[in-house]
């Protein structure tokens, strides 16, 4: 088996999910998404997202988060990082932009969360 390869920002984020979520394989989905090859990896745009998330979901982006497209409900999403426009178009519609680690301590269990990538 291959181990995995965390870029720096990666790393960081892998290590601060908190133990009782690493256990869960929602979330052991998103640490093995997160060590994929960058050339694997591709923005997601918040249309995107508002396409795929439910108003209770809380949804995942295992890369950057871009402002192409409108959201038309709030979103709540957790993501490495998101463009200047993508946090502003989730926040102006009353959504919530957060970091990986955040929604890890939240919901270590990973239920109601989606992945996106």
């Amino acid at each position: 088996m291959k181990r995995a390869k965390f870029s720096e920002k990666n790393l960081k984020i892998s290590a601060g999910i908190p133990p009782e979520a690493r256990k869960s394989p929602f979330w052991k989905r998103v640490l093995e998404l997160l060590s994929a090859s960058s050339r694997k990896k591709q923005g997601v745009n918040v249309s995107k997202i508002a396409e795929y998330a439910g108003n209770s979901q809380m949804v995942i982006v295992p890369d950057k988060v871009l402002g192409a497209g409108s959201p038309k409900a709030k979103l709540r999403v957790a993501a490495v990082s998101f463009s200047q426009s993508a946090r502003k178009m989730i926040e102006s519609s009353g959504g919530q932009a957060m970091t990986i680690v955040e929604a890890a301590k939240q919901s270590p269990t990973g239920k109601d969360l989606i992945i996106i990538k």
